[in-house]
């Protein structure tokens, strides 16, 4: 029986968790969160983090599995992609699902060939954002680079909310980098 390794067990993740059973294959899980809904549904859960690439490699190296799944989860998705490459197994280059799943590096990479895209610009701290306030008009967009289901995502309107949004932005930022994008007032359909 061919082994998968499901990166996540949440209760989106519980479809594909089941349909991979229901296709014959030995479900593995994997995640920080041992209560997750999906598990229950897996032949074996092991409490490892989907975003840990280095330990994702190692757990899928013992296992010997045949195919890795992030299925519903964005922060997942490179990890998938860098073990997958590293052990040979069908994927998507690590270096393209790295842009698409981080802000800054896909706004640079649309920019770079000739798209529409908001202006934007990363930092690292406050104070860098702080320093280059006059390259934008307010209102703006204040965003983790790394972070899925809008967490830590704030319309700014006023200067004085800087502090307090790059603050919630980092908190979300598994690279602990936030992005100040300009706000876009959608007209139809994007």
């Amino acid at each position: 029986m061919k082994k998968i390794l499901m990166l996540g067990g949440s209760i989106y993740q519980t479809y594909a968790i089941k349909a991979a059973r229901e296709m014959g294959y030995h479900v593995i899980t994997c995640d920080y969160l041992p209560d997750n809904p999906g598990h229950q549904y897996a032949h074996e859960y092991h409490n490892v983090s989907t975003t840990d690439k280095e330990a994702v490699l190692e757990l899928a190296r013992k296992l010997e599995v045949d195919g890795i799944v992030a299925y519903a989860s964005d922060p997942a998705a490179p990890t998938a992609a860098y073990v997958c490459e590293k052990l040979g197994l069908p994927t998507s280059p690590y270096k393209s699902v790295e842009i698409l799943s981080k802000k800054h590096l896909f706004r640079q990479y649309l920019t770079e060939h000739g798209f529409n895209v908001p202006k934007a610009r990363s930092y690292r701290t406050f104070e860098e954002a702080e320093a280059d306030i006059g390259s934008f008009r307010l209102p703006v967009m204040v965003k983790p680079v790394d972070s899925s289901g809008s967490k830590g995502i704030n319309k700014m309107t006023d200067w004085s909310q800087l502090k307090v949004f790059a603050e919630d932005a980092l908190s979300y930022s598994r690279d602990k980098i936030f992005l100040i994008e300009e706000f876009i007032v959608k007209n139809g359909q994007i």
